[in-house]
């Protein structure tokens, strides 16, 4: 039996987040965690939508030696969404991850990469059926990554400073939202704060001051760098400007040590722009 560990607290930012940002940097390169990249926790925590209430179900496994093999995870407000991440393949493991899940939600989806082999057959032997799935694509980072712009845009250079504002502004407008970016709370302006980390390269287009796309990429050492997010404001999109953002982002990302990238999407845009199919991610039910 692993042990099961859960932090009651509603705190974003503590001693669990840490552990589990620490598990999944150093297994963010395993083919059947790569759907759940620490900059997809990074996102998650900082993001206005995250329920909080769900934090205190967030749950680390550990061996007899307290090392974390595995992470019960949440995704952001999908309250029922489950993820089980764990460094090794172990049934009895995997098994208690997942009794863990039904204890304390009577109807879960559970989200499994599909190369997990031990993980799906188990939940296929427990009733589980895959409902659908979405892609995780990946780009070899020694593509080319040349690109043209408009002679009216540029992109952000590197250290430049970013004006907070108009960054909110192109993701709220980028994910077509209608107004202005809501206001955001004290606690959840504090959580935004983890987004103004050198391990998130923040790349914008921009045309006469105003940033009109914007692509964010995540990386801090290993292989695989993480994009999220990529938007561009309605009125200048087809324009090229999502291919330039995320090339000079994923250049930088390069320059780093980076070796190639993911994302979690099926748009033909970043099929277009090279990335190919890495794995599936199952949506699991009963």
């Amino acid at each position: 039996m692993y042990s099961v560990e859960c932090d009651q607290t509603q705190e974003r930012f503590n001693n669990r987040y840490k552990e589990i940002q620490k598990f999944l940097r150093l297994n963010a390169d395993c083919g059947y965690n790569e759907h759940f990249h620490w900059g997809r926790l990074d996102w998650m925590m900082a993001h206005p939508c995250l329920d909080v209430e769900m934090l205190p179900k967030i749950a680390l496994f550990r061996d007899r030696n307290t090392t974390i093999v595995g992470v019960v995870m949440f995704d952001t407000c999908y309250q029922n969404r489950w993820y089980i991440l764990h460094s090794v393949s172990d049934e009895k493991l995997l098994r208690q991850m997942i009794e863990y899940i039904i204890e304390i939600d009577d109807k879960p989806t559970i989200k499994a990469n599909l190369n997990d082999f031990v993980l799906c057959k188990l939940l296929a032997d427990m009733n589980y059926k895959i409902q659908n799935t979405e892609s995780v694509l990946t780009m070899d980072l020694s593509h080319d990554l040349s690109y043209g712009l408009p002679v009216e845009f540029s992109v952000s250079k590197p250290n430049a400073p970013i004006d907070e504002w108009k960054w909110r502004l192109v993701i709220h407008r980028g994910f077509d939202n209608d107004g202005m970016p809501q206001i955001l709370s004290e606690e959840t302006a504090e959580a935004e704060k983890q987004l103004r980390i050198n391990e998130y390269i923040k790349i914008f287009a921009i045309k006469d001051g105003d940033y009109v796309a914007h692509c964010g990429v995540w990386y801090h050492g290993g292989e695989t760098a993480y994009i999220e997010p990529v938007a561009t404001v309605p009125e200048y999109r087809r324009k090229g400007l999502g291919r330039a953002v995320v090339y000079e982002a994923l250049k930088r990302a390069e320059n780093q040590g980076a070796k190639r990238a993911i994302v979690i999407s099926g748009q033909d845009f970043y099929y277009n722009i090279g990335m190919k199919k890495s794995s599936e991610v199952g949506t699991f039910v009963k």
